[in-house]
């Protein structure tokens, strides 16, 4: 059923071969794929490689793992086998400041735009992401899931579908490459409370309508996160140095 692998990332040429069995019907909703050892056996790859893939896959929502029983097929929405943006980033997901730079483009327009479109449901929504925010910072538990959930808020004040799939995969991946680095940056001591009041300044701006103060916020907001996260990171390099 697999084709032998050629010279190319190894985990795409998975990903991309199991796409078109289920797009030809060989594999079909329900179906269990074999194991990763067997897999990784059959392909005369690691089983890192497979685990890899399998990862892309259940992302993109075409396969989900079932603790005890192995990982099967899904039921297959047809906008998933064309070819995906989570996809295109997984090929360079190491050069994270370039999702960085994309997800602040993104974030920025979801900012002006929720300024203009958000209900008043929406609005309640982003402010109890925000009240949630403020606690966990009083119980020093800042957390990316509590940020993602601010700015994820936002994305949906835009009504735009396809806005929010974008963010949500490149949120997706930047955490996964960057968890490490993440936690960092709301452990140090005054980050929690910069972020919080940065985010609050853009919940602001989002809740009087002013598009063009709310972009401008949520532009800040992240450039100062982006800023801090460099320095995190080119001193965590400058550590292992010294170690070294």
């Amino acid at each position: 059923m697999f084709k032998p692998i050629q010279n190319k990332r190894i985990y795409q040429q998975i990903v991309e071969q199991i796409r078109g069995l289920i797009a030809d019907g060989t594999l079909n909703p329900g179906d269990k794929l074999m194991s990763e050892r067997a897999m990784a056996e059959e392909l005369n790859v690691s089983r890192a490689s497979i685990r890899e893939a399998f990862s892309v896959l259940e992302m993109l929502g075409l396969i989900e793992s079932r603790p005890g029983e192995g990982t099967f097929i899904t039921e297959t929405d047809p906008e998933t086998l064309i070819e995906p943006l989570a996809l295109i980033l997984m090929v360079d997901k190491d050069n994270v400041f370039e999702l960085l730079e994309i997800r602040k483009i993104i974030d920025v327009e979801n900012a002006a735009l929720a300024a203009k479109q958000a209900t008043k449901e929406e609005l309640k929504e982003i402010e109890e992401a925000l009240k949630s925010m403020e606690r966990l910072v009083r119980e020093n538990n800042f957390t990316n899931k509590a940020d993602f959930k601010f700015h994820f808020a936002i994305a949906k004040a835009t009504h735009n579908n396809i806005l929010v799939k974008i963010m949500q995969t490149i949120a997706d991946l930047l955490y996964t490459s960057m968890s490490t680095h993440l936690r960092q940056l709301y452990r140090v001591e005054g980050n929690p409370q910069m972020l919080l009041k940065q985010h609050r300044k853009v919940y602001e701006h989002i809740k009087e309508g002013n598009s063009e103060g709310a972009k401008q916020a949520m532009y800040h907001h992240l450039e100062a996160a982006k800023e801090e996260l460099l320095r995190i990171i080119k001193q965590g390099q400058i550590e292992m140095e010294e170690i070294e």
